[in-house]
């Protein structure tokens, strides 16, 4: 029992201290021995929206003023309005984001099939010897920190870091924990994971206004999972996306001092790790899974759709042009990219930098590992997108060039049959993660567990 779970500020400064000692033993075990050379050393700061979608991006086009922040922020800073999250949840997410390889390749991945992480099949952390950003750049002499206030991030790749914060605090804190981090230091590499528009919401008082947020019930988390059926639905569901844009902008309000207090030189990347299902397609989900929970429609970690898998990005880094660019680029890119804007070299030439072209010339989106039901994977090229089930055989192919799946088209493109082909099976990942009381406790309120 918690004695601290009645008083948040008291219960917050316990789970992360409980989080530091054991980021602390697991510390002991690790050895990284990669020489790694930095001939261009500048300050990283990797920023996470979790929950985020691409179209909920006012500077992309959304109706409402979601990411004036952001939007600004894009005029200094490469803006990849189409990327693709490597899997539709954070935990194997976060580890392609870091190592630059898909989750069949780091291993951070779902062990039986189907799945069903509501049932406490816990996924395996990825392998030890799959070398990650933190790595390289702790090898190089910089400080790594992490602050998140989503467990599953810290989970993942949290021991990669020298320094872990994880507490389930809004924007606001996390943002002001990492600017204090950061002032003490002269080489740093630095990852911030923000879960305010993740379910429950954290949306602010004031753009409730805002948004027109009305007074519902659980807009905070979920209602109308398992049927569309029933009064209130239509008002449901348009409250509810009204209160996950307030709750984005309470994020694009928080991080305006943070990316205004960095120094030109610093490279900045934010992004989302995967998008939010808002009932846009509940019968194809239907079609493609059997979720054990009875969901369809809402959420994340269950799809990899569009309003899942999409997600913005923004890179800001040397020898990268500014603009926006729409077409698919996956999370994978980040680590080349960022090597690249360091110059950076790995001894055994295990990860290597590589430019947006480069990384261009033979760079096919994945995403997959889904966490309930059977594992779906989908590849992309251009406009057009295969999304398949291994396990039961459907492959369905889609033109998404409206951002959305609409009908399947009526044969599937031979090119994208090749390219989800092209990825194997791939490999095992080490033991699957230790979740203690308080983390089980948070992963139910974020809706991963019942």
């Amino acid at each position: 029992m918690n004695p601290f779970r009645w008083f948040p500020r008291l219960n917050s400064k316990w789970v992360d201290f409980k989080h530091r000692v054991n980021h602390w033993r697991q510390r002991q075990t690790r050895s990284f021995d990669r020489v790694v050379n930095v001939d261009r050393p500048r300050n990283v700061l990797v920023v996470v929206v979790d929950s985020l979608r691409a179209d909920h991006v006012s500077g992309f086009g959304y109706d409402r003023e979601t990411t004036p922040t952001l939007d600004a922020f894009a005029d200094e800073a490469r803006a990849f309005s189409n990327a693709k999250a490597p899997a539709s949840w954070t935990f194997p997410s976060i580890a392609s984001l870091h190592s630059g390889r898909y989750p069949h390749e780091h291993g951070g991945r779902m062990i039986e099939d189907p799945r069903n992480l509501s049932a406490e099949q816990f996924p395996t952390k990825p392998l030890v010897d799959v070398p990650m950003l933190p790595d390289l750049l702790e090898a190089a002499g910089y400080d790594t920190a992490m602050f998140t206030a989503i467990p599953m991030a810290e989970k993942a790749v949290g021991d990669r870091f020298q320094t872990i914060s994880a507490t389930y605090t809004d924007a606001q804190e996390r943002v002001a924990a990492t600017r204090d981090w950061i002032s003490d230091r002269d080489r740093w590499f630095c990852h911030l994971q923000l879960g305010d528009p993740h379910a429950p919401l954290d949306v602010p008082d004031e753009h409730r206004e805002t948004f027109d947020v009305p007074d519902l019930d659980d807009l905070e988390d979920w209602r109308f999972r398992e049927t569309t059926d029933g009064a209130g639905f239509e008002a449901y569901r348009d409250g509810r996306v009204r209160a996950y844009d307030a709750a984005v902008r309470g994020v694009d309000d928080a991080l305006a001092p943070l990316l205004e207090g960095l120094d030109d030189d610093t490279v900045v990347v934010v992004c989302g790790d995967h998008g939010e299902a808002f009932w846009e397609h509940v019968d194809l989900e239907r079609t493609l899974n059997d979720d054990p929970r009875g969901y369809y429609g809402t959420d994340h970690g269950h799809s990899v759709l569009e309003d899942v898998a999409r997600v913005p990005l923004w890179v800001r880094a040397p020898d990268l042009d500014v603009g926006r660019d729409d077409a698919p680029l996956s999370l994978t890119a980040v680590v080349p990219l960022l090597l690249d804007a360091l110059d950076a070299s790995v001894g055994d030439g295990a990860i290597a930098p590589a430019s947006l072209d480069a990384v261009r010339a033979d760079h096919v989106p994945l995403c997959e590992e889904t966490a309930y039901g059977y594992n779906q994977r989908a590849v992309w090229l251009d406009d057009h997108k295969l999304v398949a089930v291994p396990a039961t055989g459907t492959r369905l192919a889609f033109d998404v060039a409206d951002g959305s799946e609409g009908e399947p088209v009526d044969d599937l493109p031979d090119d994208l049959v090749d390219a989800l082909e092209g990825y194997g099976d791939g490999v095992e990942g080490e033991a699957a993660i230790d979740v203690d009381d308080e983390t089980r406790d948070r992963l139910e309120e974020l809706g991963y567990l019942e």
